[in-house]
């Protein structure tokens, strides 16, 4: 059995039970909207690009309302340490970070949550 951090938002937990579930390992999610981190609901996770299409269709599966899957590549500072302690490292330019996944979710005008009504 699985247990999951109390902070989770209430509409995005379901999503990250599911993918939990089939052995994504989520590291960021959020309910999205006014006064959260993100506009939309949204739930980051490791993985491959094939990762991604595997956690979409299990969604569907679901019916969970997928908006956008897409695979994040960033940039990140790298550093030399001229000395002992943090005070003493200094960037030295960019390289290409860890890529993740992540989904993106519709929230349903009438229910207000990111599944699709039974009907559709």
């Amino acid at each position: 059995m699985v247990s999951f951090p109390d902070n989770i938002d209430e509409q995005i937990r379901p999503v990250v039970e599911v993918l939990t579930r089939h052995g994504f390992k989520t590291f960021e999610s959020c309910q999205g909207g006014e006064g959260h981190f993100f506009n939309e609901p949204t739930v980051r996770f490791w993985g491959t690009e094939n990762d991604l299409l595997k956690a979409y269709e299990i969604c569907q599966c679901y019916k969970i309302a997928v908006f956008e899957a897409r695979r994040v590549y960033g940039k990140e500072d790298v550093y030399v340490n001229q000395g002992i302690g943090k005070e003493n490292e200094n960037p030295i330019g960019q390289a290409w970070g860890i890529p993740f996944n992540e989904l993106t979710f519709v929230t349903h005008s009438k229910t207000g949550t990111i599944f699709l009504p039974s009907s559709v």
